[in-house]
């Protein structure tokens, strides 16, 4: 049976969002009406739909996420998509999700899959913030404010992991830090392009003249598109960090590189001359200088010896070594 809650704003309206899942949560208050849909899959949305009059686009966009924030007018309301954005630290990866806004005259619908700490957040603000929650647009309004404030939070997390990045690349830059370097780098980059669709929506609930949006509310919502700015500000930030850690790794790399590749040169080098000696005295020839004496052999050794330590000081007097 599906479980319906409907209270009075007056009341302690935090209505068990949640503890339901699956379910459809009412809470109404004259003159307007907040439905809220945590299962878009659910045959509530179909028939709410059939309610109001929406259209069947609207519907499938609910039903198939994660879609970057729009907003579609239609005749006598308007659909709205809004991205919130969270971050594994783990998993250096970005998870994406949307909430699935329909704005009317009278009423407010929002779907979303599973559990929205926005939906969550505002409806226990409803019997404290009434005054301010008391029409459609308003409601828009706080469900962007609240998705968009945890973007700057976010952002410092992914701060704090690119600073604990770099630390590592200082003391032992391998392989798996550009794997990590890669990773933060493509989950900016999703983040990016989530952020510049909510502020693109945001645009357009400012300058144009929706007649659903009150004209008083577009200082409140520049001042949320002032947030997603910020936030993208950030982001190139952070994309210049990362690309200035890969720089440096790389560098770190290509001079280990050359210092492995200076050890073999210098060693290659003092080797040649004691080849050739070796090679000079190897020769199968009946008489060869040293070869008939008893301590030729620890002549040609220690000359060995002598070119080997030479040729090291001389390296090291240049400052090879």
């Amino acid at each position: 049976m599906k479980d319906v809650i409907e209270q009075n704003l007056e009341q302690s309206a935090t209505t068990s969002l949640a503890a339901q899942v699956g379910v459809v949560s009412v809470i109404t208050e004259k003159p307007f009406k907040w439905t809220d849909i945590n299962d878009p899959f659910s045959p509530e949305l179909d028939r709410i739909a059939g309610v109001y009059g929406f259209h069947e686009l609207a519907v499938e966009d609910c039903r198939n996420f994660v879609q970057p924030a729009k907003l579609d007018e239609y005749d006598n309301y308007i659909f709205v998509i809004i991205n919130s954005i969270a971050f594994e630290p783990k998993e250096l990866k970005i998870t994406l999700r949307e909430i699935d806004v329909f704005v009317g005259r009278d009423y407010v619908v929002t779907s979303h899959h599973g559990l929205s700490r926005a939906v969550i957040d505002i409806s226990q603000r409803l019997p404290t913030n009434r005054h301010r929650l008391n029409a459609p647009d308003a409601i828009l309004h706080a469900l962007l404010d609240s998705v968009v404030d945890r973007y700057l939070p976010t952002l410092d997390l992914i701060g704090d992991t690119i600073d604990e990045l770099e630390d590592r690349l200082m003391v032992n830059p391998d392989i798996k830090l550009l794997d990590d370097i890669f990773a933060l780098k493509r989950s900016l980059l999703h983040f990016r392009r989530a952020a510049s669709a909510q502020r693109e929506l945001l645009n357009m609930l400012m300058r144009r003249n929706l007649p659903l949006i009150r004209p008083e509310l577009a200082i409140y919502f520049r001042d949320v598109y002032d947030h997603v700015v910020r936030s993208l500000d950030l982001i190139e930030t952070y994309r210049d960090l990362l690309t200035g850690a890969l720089d440096v790794y790389l560098t770190q790399m290509a001079n280990r590189t050359n210092d492995i590749v200076k050890g073999l040169s210098i060693l290659a080098t003092i080797m040649l001359p004691l080849t050739l000696i070796t090679g000079f005295f190897g020769m199968n020839f009946s008489y060869i200088p040293l070869a008939q004496r008893p301590y030729g052999i620890w002549y040609v050794t220690a000359s060995l010896f002598i070119i080997a330590g030479a040729m090291l000081w001389y390296f090291r007097r240049k400052g090879w070594l």
